[in-house]
């Protein structure tokens, strides 16, 4: 029986969690011990408790919080790879600890975040000497495309964002932008999966006094939802300019998610007070045709509850050229969805056809896509013949099973993919 530690220091009740409680029961369910670890253990163990109490006797968690950087006098905050390093040390403590009050030790180290254990300027030499399990995890934010670059090769030298993961004890790389899986593989020369985005799919809630009122304020007209975290690169500036410029339109626009304000700040960004006070006003007395709701949501029927209610989903993110699960709960919730022109979001919509693509920021464009979409839906769905259980099935759990299977087995061809 293999030991598999899952590692997960992210706060919240978004996917962070989702993907801790997933991964623990599907590892349980492959007949693993799994060590977890995570700031509040019983917001796992509640959860298996409900979920698969059967398996609760090979799972063991441990409360482990996120390791910040240091800051040092004069020097200010140390630089990114001494943080890095200091992260894997921290890591390493953490796991003996763990293994000597559980008298077995992992025979596989599974980061659920790896970007924050990666950098630029390190060698894998370092971290092998400082960190002696075998491990693996998911590359969320590949730093190539924090470049604008989609080829690895123009960053392949050895002091790459990605590069420890050229160490003999990473067993496989996983991601979930698919479309790097291939050059990365190849300048890596490991194993590099195409890691499902996946999504908590627990039934909605009908009776959930959030969805009621949101519905009872809609009325007839069509609802409009961004919902999650709430950000600037979100794209909530310019579905608010949507919603301005479409008082006179059948729709209802909702905003449901924590409001994260430290995000519309950008040093030497004058801009910053007028875009949150704008916001903060609309919140303070919303248009008719808005409905503002800045709490988090707990991933699960109350999120899958809100995303239910919704006619079309709203995820044209800003300066993001990553993957998002809420596509994949468009796809489970049946619910057309618009996303930014351009890479990883853009190419799914367009291949399953359930959705619409625009420019980047572009109020007129989203009108359109919102006037397509509402006002015309039986016609948009046939026109668009959506494959939301093709996208469903790609990401799904059964494809996370494969993953895990692939990653503790190492077994496979060079170039795995799902």
């Amino acid at each position: 029986m293999k030991t598999i530690a899952l590692v997960e220091t992210n706060y919240g009740n978004g996917h962070h969690l989702t993907y801790l409680r997933l991964f623990s029961q599907i590892l349980l369910e492959q007949q693993c011990q799994v060590m977890a670890f995570h700031p509040r253990p019983r917001d796992l163990t509640d959860w298996i408790d409900e979920h698969c109490p059967d398996y609760r006797d090979r799972l063991w968690v441990f409360e482990m919080h996120k390791h910040r950087r240091r800051r040092v006098p004069i020097l200010g905050t140390v630089p990114e790879p001494v943080a890095v390093i200091e992260r894997w040390q921290h890591l390493t403590n953490t796991l003996a600890e763990a293994s000597e009050e559980t008298g077995f030790s992992p025979d596989l180290v599974f980061l659920n975040w790896l970007d924050n254990y990666l950098s630029h300027y390190l060698t894998h030499h370092v971290i092998d000497y400082v960190f002696p399990y075998s491990w693996s995890g998911i590359y969320f934010r590949p730093g190539v495309l924090r470049f604008g670059q989609r080829s690895f090769a123009k960053l392949s030298e050895p002091l790459a964002h990605y590069s420890l993961a050229r160490s003999p004890r990473c067993q496989a790389l996983t991601m979930l932008n698919e479309e790097l899986v291939e050059d990365l593989q190849q300048d890596l020369g490991k194993p590099v999966i195409a890691f499902p985005d996946i999504t908590d799919e627990t039934p909605p809630e009908g009776d959930y006094a959030l969805v009621q009122k949101i519905r009872q304020k809609a009325g007839d007209r069509k609802i409009v939802g961004l919902i999650g975290a709430l950000s600037k690169r979100k794209g909530i500036l310019t579905l608010l300019k949507v919603a301005q410029q479409s008082m006179e339109e059948n729709w209802f626009f909702v905003f449901a998610g924590q409001l994260d304000e430290s995000m519309f700040h950008q040093e030497f960004d004058q801009r910053f007070p007028e875009e949150f006070q704008q916001i903060k006003k609309m919140r303070e007395d919303p248009p008719d045709n808005c409905y503002f709701h800045f709490e988090s949501i707990p991933d699960g029927h109350r999120f899958n509850s809100v995303v239910n209610a919704c006619d079309v989903l709203f995820a044209a993110y800003e300066n993001f050229p990553y993957s998002s699960n809420l596509l994949t709960k468009a796809a489970v919730f049946k619910k057309p969805i618009i996303v930014s022109e351009g890479y990883c979001m853009a190419a799914r919509v367009e291949k399953f056809r359930f959705g619409l693509t625009i420019p980047e920021g572009d109020v007129a464009k989203c009108i359109a896509a919102l006037r397509y979409l509402c006002d015309q839906p039986e016609q948009a769905l046939r026109e668009l013949n959506p494959d939301f259980e093709g996208y469903h099935r790609l990401h799904s759990i059964d494809q996370i099973r494969k993953v895990f299977q692939a990653v503790i087995s190492n077994t496979e061809s060079p170039l795995v993919t799902v």
